[in-house]
């Protein structure tokens, strides 16, 4: 019944009394509120693709595939990929970049490998796929490499950066056309010029060496539990064990088992994070060996409708801790009271 009719019942009651009236007007009050107040309520409950309140983060391969068919001028697509799986086969157009490519040189990072290149860098490395202001770009992997590419444009200052769900995986199994050869070089180099827009994100060693009996944040290790307990030491690594009073919360844990590049749903993750005993009021840490699985939980976070000013990546992460002697390491299975105090 639209509010045209309820108008018309309301004056026909108000004739038949004072009291009458009093009612009507009050049951008309109520009805105007509830009429207000329903669309507000419907729109603070919407959220975006797979439940996320961040849900535009990530894009599907129909999405994309309407892109390219459409010929989408402002679009990039990166293929975040070993060189070998790339070459194989990649989503047609799609430019390669591997982690080495985007990582600054050991001499100007204290020794340290796997760091993010400088803005200059970035920025050449940008505009030579054609990246603009206002390019949409979208990342994808088979398994975990995307989202390390979004944290650092992120941190870069471009918007409209999204996450392939599903990955190249996802791609073959919608039965979508791949490419063997490379795109050439942009025709028309970007003019996107990279600048440190959130410097949050990217944190050192100093950072975490500050955050001892620190109550306001919470220290995440996003490696393996061999990794964590010491068991296991990567290449790369100067010693095994893991940073006093991190929690563990291994990286694989937000994405699918049959497809490690797509992500789980916001109901699968939500009872997740209170499982491990994430806290949204505190400042949230995440290393791992070279910075990039942690910029996976990081995003998950984010889908999630976390505060990105408290999300912060430590990108020297172990390489970086364990590289210098004079910091402390822990390894083993954590104590009962150790882990109590990991988790306040």
């Amino acid at each position: 019944m639209d509010i045209v009719v309820y108008r018309s019942v309301i004056q026909t009651k108000v004739q038949k009394g004072p009291e009458m009236k009093k009612i009507s007007i009050r049951f008309f009050l109520a009805f105007l509120s509830l009429l207000f107040l329903l669309p507000a309520s419907s729109y603070a409950g919407q959220t975006g693709y797979k439940g996320f309140p961040r849900g535009d983060a990530l894009i599907t391969v129909q999405e994309l595939k309407r892109l390219l068919d459409d010929g989408d001028p402002s679009l990039v697509i990166i293929a975040a990929e070993r060189s070998v799986g790339y070459r194989t086969a990649h989503i047609p157009g799609a430019y390669h970049l591997d982690r080495p490519d985007y990582a600054a040189p050991p001499d100007t990072q204290n020794g340290v490998t796997g760091n993010i290149l400088g803005a200059a860098g970035f920025t050449e490395l940008a505009r030579r796929m054609g990246i603009n202001r206002d390019s949409t770009v979208v990342v994808y992997d088979s398994k975990l490499d995307a989202t390390r590419l979004w944290w650092a444009f992120t941190y870069y200052g471009k918007g409209d950066v999204r996450v392939l769900d599903g990955g190249f995986k996802a791609w073959e199994d919608a039965g979508y056309p791949v490419e063997v050869l490379a795109p050439d070089a942009s025709a028309q180099p970007g003019n996107f010029v990279a600048k440190v827009a959130l410097p949050h994100l990217r944190v050192d060693t100093a950072d975490i060496v500050a955050l001892r009996n620190n109550p306001a944040a919470q220290l995440w290790d996003n490696r393996s539990i061999e990794e964590f307990t010491g068991e296991k030491q990567k290449k790369g690594a100067y010693r095994a064990g893991r940073i006093p009073g991190g929690r563990h919360a291994e990286w694989t844990l937000f994405k699918k088992r049959e497809n490690r590049a797509e992500w789980l749903t916001a109901a699968e993750i939500q009872p997740l994070l209170r499982k491990l005993g994430f806290d949204p009021e505190k400042e949230q840490y995440f290393y791992c060996q070279s910075g990039v699985r942690t910029t996976q939980v990081l995003f998950a976070l984010y889908l999630s409708g976390w505060e990105l000013e408290k999300l912060h990546n430590y990108d020297s992460s172990w390489i970086g801790w364990s590289k210098d002697d004079s910091l402390p390491l822990e390894a083993g299975v954590p104590s009962i009271g150790a882990q109590e105090q990991a988790r306040r």
